[in-house]
């Protein structure tokens, strides 16, 4: 390569350099596996690094460091905890690491290599604190599992959509294939349940002190058994805390099928209502009418987590529906509810 050339250009050759220079102090040690990532989760990215550079970084976060995944083609180095799973990557290198001399800090703590080798725990400042943030580190990365910093939580697993609409959405609700129950306590709903990696709630909680950080916006998106999408938008959301029942509240719709959310039986400035905490505006208790937990008004016209009745039904509103697109007589294949910050 001609590094007289462009500036991205003579920076990956110093890039390049730098690996080479410090490839020798120890990183042959360790078994490096190219073509290949760690599924995840990922827990902190770091861009513009060399490999030697990234296995240090992961070092530096013992509580968290499993090994690394470091994309030479964009310098780009993500820690990951878990190094059980693997897929194929091509532009990858994986290497699993252990480094017992700092096993002794926190996980909101970096250790620390001094000039004489010795080590000591310092406070790590990384303010991932939502899919969004990960995304303007790194638009490339793939959607899964990331770790972000939410407050009074601290650190979170969440699921990152980075392909949709854009990509850096924080996914709270999914529903794919009927594995999961989603006729639930309040506590349950207020805690989250399910598996991130398929049909899962990630709490009311974590989604209030999530949405409590800034402007975001939210969308949902769904599926049929037709292999036909719909999706609506809106372009604020807020949700109070528990003391509140959780009130929902949100405005700027868009998409391409009715508004079922701010219309009809709005979910605006309503609050949640599950089997055993009635707060909707119904007579009776709507989430057991309807099995389910959810902004019900009286009740609704949209039932993201109804039963997974799989296609039409004779059973009136109880499934996953949305009223607009394919009435109440049919119980959605698909839906997923997320949100990101608006920048």
């Amino acid at each position: 390569m001609d590094c007289s050339t462009s500036k991205f250009e003579r920076l990956y050759c110093i890039v390049l350099l730098l690996n080479v220079v410090f490839w020798g102090e120890g990183c042959t040690d360790y078994n490096a596996i190219y073509g290949e990532r760690y599924i995840g989760p990922v827990v902190s990215m770091v861009t513009m690094v060399g490999l030697q550079q990234c296995v240090k970084e992961c070092l530096a976060r013992p509580a968290d460091c499993g090994g690394v995944n470091y994309r030479k083609t964009h310098f780009l180095c993500e820690i990951v905890r878990e190094i059980n799973q693997t897929e194929p990557a091509s532009e990858y290198v994986r290497i699993p690491l252990d480094d017992s001399e700092c096993i002794s800090c926190l996980p909101v703590e970096k250790c620390v290599r001094l000039s004489s080798n010795q080590t000591h725990c310092a406070r790590d400042d990384n303010e991932q604190n939502d899919c969004t943030a990960i995304y303007r580190i790194s638009p490339s990365s793939p959607s899964g599992l990331y770790q972000i910093k939410m407050p009074v939580f601290g650190f979170v697993r969440v699921f990152c959509e980075m392909e949709t609409d854009g990509g850096g959405w924080t996914v709270f609700q999914r529903r794919m294939d009927g594995s999961e129950d989603f006729y639930r306590t309040w506590t349950e709903y207020k805690d989250g349940f399910g598996n991130l990696t398929s049909e899962f709630w990630l709490g009311n909680d974590k989604l209030h002190y999530l949405l409590s950080q800034g402007p975001y916006e939210f969308r949902m998106d769904m599926g049929d058994f037709n292999n036909q999408t719909r999706y609506v938008k809106y372009t604020s959301i807020t949700l109070g805390n528990e003391a509140s029942k959780y009130v929902i509240s949100l405005s700027g719709f868009s998409g391409n099928v009715g508004d079922c959310f701010t219309s009809g039986q709005p979910i605006n400035n309503m609050k949640f209502t599950t089997k055993d905490q009635d707060n909707d505006a119904y007579p009776e208790n709507c989430a057991v009418k309807y099995p389910s937990g959810w902004w019900h008004n009286s009740c609704h016209c949209a039932n993201p987590n109804g039963l997974y009745l799989a296609g039409e039904t004779a059973v009136y509103a109880e499934g996953i529906m949305y009223k607009p697109w394919l009435t109440e007589y049919y119980s959605l294949k698909t839906i997923q509810l997320m949100v990101r910050r608006v920048v």
